[in-house]
């Protein structure tokens, strides 16, 4: 696997600059998760969303064997809900949904499957923290060619995975769980839009409304 991931590293370099950065200049530019939802009707972004809420009473005991639920970290009950009132949220605005890529870890595939519905699995989304340095930085590539590649058209692409990937892709931190991080391309560079936290998805955009304001003396 990590053989794939160097070859895809040594691809990056002979790519564009424009199309392998974060443009970072647009970092403090966020638009806020009223505004990005209703960008998202729209089509034509891209989504990175953390896992929803874990057990933190449990551990990831077993890292070799992802299909085996019962040694890792997974959604508590709460989380279960949170995610599936998000998947019908996100229906119910008609949010254009296309390709979406999971970890391959239980906590992630069934975030995807309780929000999205269908899946694939991308084994190179798993879990960087767990991996030693040079691993974490060519899995942390990995996600930034995947985001920089992705082809949403007037759907929206999704991919959905782990804290660390972001931070050691683009350098930024999805917090808290359940997080969804938007971007865009624009002009060929990958553009970091903003993030809507699992609470933003049911607060009503605020209407703004004329004040009648009384006469000046």
């Amino acid at each position: 696997m990590f053989k794939a991931i160097r070859v895809i590293a040594y691809l990056i370099l002979l790519l564009p600059l424009t199309e392998v950065i974060a443009h970072t200049e647009n970092i403090t530019a966020q638009s806020p998760p009223a505004a990005l939802i209703k960008q998202l009707k729209q089509g034509g972004y891209i989504i990175y969303m953390r896992h929803g809420p874990t057990d933190h009473n449990s551990k990831d005991t077993d890292r070799g064997d992802l299909k085996d639920c019962s040694r890792q970290r997974n959604l508590s009950s709460e989380g279960r809900q949170q995610m599936e009132k998000i998947g019908h949220r996100i229906k119910e605005l008609n949010i254009p949904i296309g390709k979406v890529f999971s970890s391959p870890y239980c906590r992630t595939r069934d975030t995807a499957q309780l929000v999205f519905g269908s899946y694939q699995v991308d084994n190179n989304l798993q879990f960087s923290i767990s991996k030693d340095q040079e691993e974490s930085r060519q899995l942390g590539e990995y996600l930034k060619q995947a985001l920089n590649h992705a082809r949403p058209g007037d759907k929206n692409s999704v991919f959905v995975g782990h804290t660390s990937n972001l931070r050691d892709g683009l350098g930024i931190w999805p917090k808290p769980e359940g997080v969804a991080v938007i971007f865009k391309k624009e002009d060929h560079t990958l553009v970091y839009k903003g993030m809507i936290k699992p609470d933003d998805w049911f607060k009503e955009a605020p209407v703004k409304t004329l004040k009648n304001e009384p006469p000046e003396k």
